[in-house]
């Protein structure tokens, strides 16, 4: 039995009202441990529209069953944030680029095309459990993920940070060129406060990162500093200054990006998914997360000054496409942003290493069944255990651990 109901009313959104369906065959897109913030199922309907038969392949995403994800990931405010940027901000991404001038070859369309959705079935204004988003499915146009436990090479590091930095930057070219749309549009999509129930997991993945750093021995001299530093990233509260606040996914990491190659095997786009927990701060936020979560170790030794260059390069290059004066955006800001947001983004750096390094077949749990004992990330696996002490020897590299 199909999990969506109603999916043809949902594709008449964008299909129109002589959209019927036939059949639909569907199946899970996602393994258990590869993703637990929603179910994403892949569907195929057989459908006529306008007299014709066509068939359409799309991803479905519907909120995870599971009380403990609902709690983890705020799901009834994270899947409206979600619907409300497919829907309403995406659009308006490539509106701001066409209005620019820049040429169609050129527009960087960062996400999958958005086919329908609602927020529940008995009102579509009100969460239920049949919350619904629909995107195409970029599978059929052979965009594939890369492999989350050995990380992203320097070519595949260096083309998404390229593609980071525009979503950054477009962002605030629209907020600098049409302030009136994106304070009422845009600012909304972008306000998270985060729920008790979502906070306390948070406490407790972060909790058990730092309960393995203190039974790992290769961690002792760093202990004092990584207490230090947890307990100054709870503290702190960075107040981001204008104009460089712009949309942070804040879940940039490699399971959320797809890629697309060309017939020698080099990357020619890319698009980013999952925007449900997006807030209004500093872009470096999720510059930080990405290099750290999702650079394989040698490429993170040998080459982070340059990839953060390369962002802040990047950044520049598509505000000065958007007609935006860059003066106003001083590389020296940037790093003083960077220095100051690295010490508050350690405890996303090692929670996430729990998620990003569960080794293939230790989660069996679905979003139906999982619970706060899901993530199986421990000392005794070796990856997790190399990546946590890699995490370390980075931010001790970049001066981030609090003294």
């Amino acid at each position: 039995m199909l999990p969506v109901k109603n999916l043809d009313a949902l594709l008449m959104q964008t299909y129109g009202p002589d959209f019927q369906i036939h059949d639909a065959e569907w199946k899970q897109l996602t393994d258990p441990g590869e993703n637990f913030g929603s179910q994403i199922l892949a569907i195929t309907v057989n459908a006529k529209q306008s007299g014709k038969e066509t068939t359409l392949n799309m991803v479905v995403k519907l909120p995870p069953r599971s009380q403990y994800l609902l709690d983890l990931f705020d799901s009834p405010i994270t899947f409206k944030k979600e619907l409300d940027f497919y829907s309403t901000v995406a659009p308006e991404f490539l509106k701001l680029q066409n209005e620019s001038g820049i040429p169609q070859e050129a527009l960087s369309v960062i996400t999958p095309r958005f086919l329908g959705g609602r927020l529940g079935l008995r009102d579509p204004q009100c969460f239920d459990e049949q919350a619904t988003i629909i995107l195409e499915n970029l599978k059929d146009d052979h965009y594939t993920t890369q492999d989350r436990i050995l990380g992203l090479d320097k070519v595949h590091m260096d083309f998404a940070i390229g593609h980071l930095a525009k979503l950054h930057a477009i962002t605030i070219g629209l907020k600098l060129k049409r302030p009136g749309f994106f304070e009422r549009a845009v600012l909304p999509v972008l306000e998270y406060a985060v729920d008790e129930d979502a906070k306390d997991c948070v406490v407790d993945m972060v909790q058990k990162a730092h309960d393995d750093y203190k039974s790992m021995k290769e961690a002792e001299s760093y202990l004092d500093r990584i207490e230090r530093t947890l307990e100054y990233a709870s503290r702190v509260t960075l107040t981001p200054k204008e104009p460089w606040t712009t949309l942070v996914h804040n879940d940039f990491w490699v399971n959320n990006m797809l890629f697309k190659y060309d017939e020698s095997g080099k990357p020619i786009n890319m698009k980013i998914v999952d925007f449900q927990l997006t807030v209004y701060d500093y872009g470096v936020q999720d510059l930080i997360f990405f290099l750290v979560s999702s650079s394989r170790k040698e490429v993170l030794d040998e080459h982070l000054d340059d990839m953060i260059d390369l962002y802040y390069d990047s950044f520049i290059k598509c505000l000065e496409s958007l007609g935006v004066n860059t003066n106003i955006f001083p590389k020296s800001q940037f790093l003083q942003q960077l220095n100051q947001c690295a010490p508050v983004k350690f405890k996303q750096c090692i929670m996430m290493i729990q998620v990003i390094q569960a080794a293939r077949g230790s989660v069996t749990e679905t979003t139906d069944t999982a619970d706060k004992d899901v993530f199986k990330g421990g000392i005794n696996d070796e990856n997790y255990k190399q990546k946590m002490l890699h995490v370390l020897s980075v931010f001790d590299r970049k001066g981030w651990l609090v003294k």
